[in-house]
C-alpha cells in the first residue's frame, strides 16, 4: 500500500463527488417561474453510465474481461447497485430543489439505515457507544429537514413543516428527495456487506451498470408522476456543455481516483476522508450559491456529519493505538 497516494486519490475523489451539486445546478435550465426542472435522474444516469464505460476500459486493462464474464450475479449485487443509482438520483435532483447544505446532509443520513439493515438481517449488536452516534445522525436529521425549528421569541418548536423556505419553492421536496437519498444510500451500503468475494474492479463495473438502470427507474416513476420534464427537450448547449463534466469529472474522474483509493487505503481511512465531499459541496453552496444555513439546520449537520464520523475516527485512533502497543 502507498497511503500517500491513497490519500491524494481519495482527496481527488472526493472533491470531485463534492461539484455534483454545483454541476447539477448548471447542467439544468430554469422555468420561467425561476424553479429548475428535476432532471437530477438523468444526469445521474450519465454519470452512472460514464462510470460504467470507465470501469469497463479499466477491465480491459487489467486483462480481466475473462472473469467479468465468469463472474456470476446474485441478488446483493444488482440491488446495490439498483439502491445507489437510485441514491445519486434522488440527491441530483434534492440539491435541485433546496440547499445543497440540506441535501449532502441528508444522504449523510445512509449509515443509519444500514446499521438499522444489518441490525435486523445480519443480527448484529449495536455497541451503546454507537448507539449514541446513530442517535445523533437520527435527531440531526429531524433538525435538518424542519422537523425542528427555532423562531426567536417562540423557542424551539415540533412539526411537519419540512423546512419551507420562500427562497426554495420546491424546498419540501426537495428535502424528501434528499432523505430517500440517504435511505436508497444505506441500502447499498448494506448490500455492499455482501459478495466480498467479487474483484473490486467487476464489482464496480456492475455497480454502475445497475446503477444506470436504477436512474432510469426514478426518472420513470418522476415523469409518471411528478415532472413530465425530457431533459433533451429542455436542455441548451450549455447545459449540456456542464452536463459532459459532471460525467467526466463527478463521473471517471471521482470514480476512478475512489478506484485507486480503495486499493491503498484501509476501509476505516478511506470512509474518513471521504467527508471532506461534505466540506467541498457546502462551501461551494456557500461561494458560488450565495446559500445560507438557519442555526438548528447548522447544528443538525454537525451531528450527522459528527455521528457518522466520530465511530470511523475512534476506530482509527484505536487501530494505530493497538499497532503501536503491539511494535
Amino acid at each position: 500500500m502507498n497511503k500517500k497516494l491513497g490519500f491524494t486519490a481519495m482527496l481527488l475523489s472526493a472533491t470531485g463527488m463534492g461539484f455534483v451539486g454545483t454541476f447539477g445546478r448548471l447542467s439544468t435550465p430554469l422555468k420561467p417561474d425561476g424553479t429548475r426542472f428535476i432532471i437530477g435522474d438523468f444526469l445521474a444516469f450519465g454519470r452512472m453510465t460514464v462510470g460504467a464505460l470507465g470501469f469497463l476500459l479499466l477491465i480491459v486493462a487489467v486483462k480481466k474481461l475473462a472473469k467479468l464474464r465468469s463472474t456470476k450475479l446474485s441478488f446483493a449485487v444488482v440491488a446495490g447497485g439498483l439502491s445507489i443509482g437510485a441514491s445519486l438520483a434522488l440527491y441530483v435532483s434534492s440539491t435541485l430543489m433546496t440547499t445543497i447544505a440540506n441535501a449532502v446532509f441528508l444522504i449523510y443520513t445512509g449509515p443509519l439505515v444500514s446499521a438499522i439493515l444489518a441490525r435486523i438481517f445480519l443480527k448484529e449488536k449495536i455497541s451503546v457507544r454507537n448507539g449514541v452516534f446513530l442517535t445523533l445522525v437520527f435527531l440531526g436529521m429531524l433538525m435538518t429537514i424542519g422537523l425542528v425549528t427555532y423562531t426567536s421569541g417562540e423557542g424551539l418548536s415540533f412539526g411537519l413543516q419540512l423546512g419551507a423556505d420562500p427562497e426554495y419553492p420546491k424546498k419540501v421536496l426537495g428535502d424528501l428527495f434528499g432523505l430517500g437519498s440517504g435511505v436508497f444510500y444505506g441500502l447499498a451500503l448494506f448490500f455492499y456487506r455482501y459478495r466480498g468475494d467479487i474483484d473490486s474492479e467487476i464489482r464496480g463495473f456492475w455497480n454502475f451498470v445497475f446503477g444506470a438502470v436504477g436512474a432510469l427507474i426514478v426518472m420513470a416513476f418522476r415523469i409518471t408522476w411528478l415532472d413530465p420534464t425530457n431533459p433533451f427537450e429542455v436542455m441548451k448547449p450549455t447545459n449540456w456543455f456542464w452536463a459532459v463534466g459532471m460525467f467526466l469529472f463527478c463521473g471517471l474522474f471521482a470514480i476512478g481516483f475512489l478506484v485507486v483509493a480503495g486499493k491503498h487505503l484501509p476501509a476505516v481511512e478511506l470512509s474518513t476522508v471521504s467527508y471532506w465531499e461534505c466540506v467541498v459541496a457546502l462551501l461551494l453552496g456557500l461561494v458560488l450559491w450565495d446559500e445560507s444555513m438557519t442555526l438548528v439546520g447548522a447544528i443538525g449537520g454537525v451531528l450527522i456529519l459528527g455521528g457518522g464520523l466520530a465511530p470511523i475516527l475512534l476506530d482509527l485512533t484505536g487501530a494505530r493505538s493497538k499497532a503501536g502497543s503491539e511494535s
